[in-house]
């Protein structure tokens, strides 16, 4: 039982090694992809609508009385 045991632990470390052989060596580094441009139109109408809708609730009337 114990030869058993010893030959099934001597196959994983053997496949362990033979698998970690056939990776590549060393971190390799991302290839570079061209670069996006960003929606510069898009940006502008998202920022005029959030100006828009912030001056807009700024200009609506409180309903405040004289005696608050």
């Amino acid at each position: 039982m114990k030869q058993v045991a010893l030959i099934v632990a001597l196959a994983v470390c053997l496949v362990a090694v033979s698998s970690a052989l056939g990776q590549p060596s060393g971190p390799q580094p991302p290839t570079p992809t061209k670069a996006d441009t960003p929606p510069v139109v898009m940006n502008y109408v998202c920022l005029v609508v959030i100006v828009a809708a912030a001056i807009g609730a700024n200009l609506i009337p409180s309903k405040r009385g004289h005696q608050d």
